[in-house]
């Protein structure tokens, strides 16, 4: 699900109780790689426990819609 959000703003809520915004770059393996205020962030995907997307966004990404 992760690789498909690539490009895309999301929060990630972790394991840590932490919730971060963040933009998806790409997912190699098992780590999440993501940028927030010019910073990568590489995390591991067993301590992300949800994913919260903009269901519009990653609807109209996917379809190539425009709204």
């Amino acid at each position: 699900v992760l690789e498909k959000l690539k490009g895309e703003k999301v929060i990630l809520n972790l394991r840590s109780g932490d919730k971060e915004q963040v933009k998806i770059v790409d997912v190699v393996g098992n780590v999440l790689i993501a940028t927030t205020d010019r910073r990568f962030k590489f995390v591991s995907c067993d301590c992300i426990c949800a994913v919260i997307a903009d269901c519009l966004d990653v609807i109209s990404a996917r379809f190539d819609l425009e709204y």
